[in-house]
Order: C-alpha cells, then structure tokens, then sequence
C-alpha cells in the first residue's frame, strides 16, 4: 500500500508525483501509510493533535498580551515579497536561507530579513548553509539587525513579556552538507538545550511530529520530553510542514512508538484512538502546559517547485 499509483515509465512516475502536490491532506497520508492500521491511527492522531496552518493575514490578537511570531523555513533562495509576510514582533528563518550556500546568496537572505519591519529577527542555519559553517566565509557576513543562534539562546523583551529563544541548526547526517551529525552523536547535540525556554528553534523536526512520519530526529525528540518549550519552530522536511500540539501525555507516547515501529496493528490503533479521545475528554476541564510545534518550510512539492508563505502564531 506504501504506493497507489502504477506507472508505465519515467515520464508516468514523474506526473504521478506531481499530482499528489494537489491532493488532500487525508489521502496524502493514505497513499504513504504503509497499512490500513496506521493510516487508521495516523488519522486519528492527526484529528486530535493537527491543526490547519493559521490564514496568510491572521486578526491580532484579542489578548495584547501575546506576542506574534512570524516564521518562515527552507526558503532556498526564494525572497518572499514583504507584502505576503504578515507583521508581527518576532520574525523567526529556521534554516536553509540559501540553496548552495555562498557568501552571496546568504549576503541576499540576510539583506532581505534585515528589511523586514519585525522588531526583533532570529535565525539559525540549516544544512544547506554552508557557509555559515566556514569561520572565515562567516566573517564576511553581516549580521547587524539580525540575531543569529548557533546553540545559543537569548532573552526577547516585548510588552513587559520577556522571551527565552534557544536556536541550534543540526540535523541527522544525510549526504554532504552543513551542521550534521551521525545517529549515533545525536543525543550530546541535544543536551545542550536549557530548561524553561519559551521558543526552540531548530532546523530540523523531532521523530514522528510535523516530520512526514518519521523521518526527523529521535533524539531531539527525547531532548522535548525533558525541556517542554513553549513552541518549537522547525523547517527541513519539507513534506512535513503543518501545525501541531503535543500533549506530552500516553496518547502521544503510543503514537510515537507506531511511527517508530511502522508496523502497528489493529490493537495498537484502537488502543490509540480511545487514549487521544479519553485525554481529549478529559482536557476540557484541565488544561496544562503543551507544546505547539511548527514545521514551516516555505519550498514544497515533489520537486521543490512550490513556494508556500510564512506561518504566523501567537503566543
């Protein structure tokens, strides 16, 4: 089932892919879910824990207490117009600025966020970003306006509110790129994260969340059990982008073990849907601290031919 579409050459698998750019969410996943159970549970998952990406233009905020951060991921070149970037105060680039990583194309990037009104923005590098990795080609650079982290955190103060942002750009090794690591290193790249952070930056999604179902990190993941930030800002798997809340409770431990697993069956996928129903029940008169985490990668599609917009939250 992990393939629905038969094709009697390159040209036939090329189109097919193509098409799935223009279907639904739903049978997107069913086209990729490897049985009918998980597709049954990846459903149900997603039901109780997606949510859409907000409007391009959201309202502001009925509580002027919030603060809106504007987040864009993998723009790869692509120079978003000023006029499709919505306003906010924070304005937040998760990684892959550029596509090969020159001085040249980071300097356009850099110059680009540089002439955004947000108050305050921060951005980390991604794997693509080689420069940045360069000591030297990074000295050529300039940063003035901008923050950038590189497992750094730093203290935001808006309206009173004050912000923890902690960014780092590493991902799993994957061929030849930037700010990588082997599997097994992954753990002491993400120890490094400090407790009590409002806003986690990394370029790369954690295992089994807003990752395409299964393809970012299992440490980082570990590392958000212990740490529990507000709000995660990721890009790099571009077929992951979305919005989710993690609920750090058995419902997302147990969904988590079936994307592990990617053999889960009927027991383990109507066990999962009456756990995400129960706690759902249950959290209407109990609410505590969740996390809600952003994949915003800006290239898309089978072939990176789409460019999708920046994703504002408020928090």
């Amino acid at each position: 089932m992990s393939n629905l579409f038969s094709s009697g050459g390159l040209d036939d698998l090329l189109h097919s892919r193509l098409a799935e750019d223009n279907y639904s969410p739903l049978r997107r996943l069913y086209a990729h879910s490897p049985s009918i159970a998980f597709f049954v549970a990846a459903s149900a998952y997603n039901l109780f824990r997606r949510s859409s990406l907000p409007d391009r233009f959201p309202p502001p905020p009925a509580d002027s207490n919030k603060v809106r951060i504007v987040c864009v991921s993998d723009t790869h070149n692509h120079l978003l117009p000023y006029s499709t970037i919505p306003d906010g105060d924070i304005f937040i680039h998760a990684g892959d600025l550029t596509q090969s990583g020159s001085v040249d194309e980071l300097r356009l990037t850099l110059d680009w966020i540089r002439g955004l009104p947000h108050a305050h923005k921060v951005l980390i590098a991604g794997n693509h970003d080689t420069a940045l990795a360069d000591k030297a080609q990074c000295e050529q650079l300039n940063f003035a306006g901008l923050i950038y982290l590189h497992d750094e955190m730093v203290e935001l103060s808006i309206r009173g509110r004050t912000l923890r942002v902690f960014g780092s750009p590493w991902t799993p090794q994957y061929g030849n790129f930037a700010f990588q690591y082997s599997r097994g290193h992954a753990a002491e790249k993400w120890a490094g994260i400090p407790l009590g952070i409002d806003v986690l930056v990394t370029h790369g999604p954690p295992k089994s969340h807003v990752d395409n179902n299964g393809l970012g990190c299992a440490a980082l993941l570990d590392a958000l059990w212990k740490t529990r930030p507000l709000v995660v800002v990721c890009g790099h798997i571009h077929s992951g982008r979305g919005l989710e809340t993690l609920k750090w409770d058995k419902g997302q431990r147990l969904w988590e073990s079936i994307v592990t697993a990617r053999k889960v069956g009927w027991y383990d996928a109507i066990i999962l849907v009456c756990k995400l129903g129960w706690v759902w029940i249950k959290r209407i008169k109990h609410r505590v601290r969740e996390t809600t985490i952003l994949n915003c990668a800006v290239t898309g599609g089978t072939r990176d031919q789409l460019v999708r917009n920046a994703v504002a939250l408020d928090i």
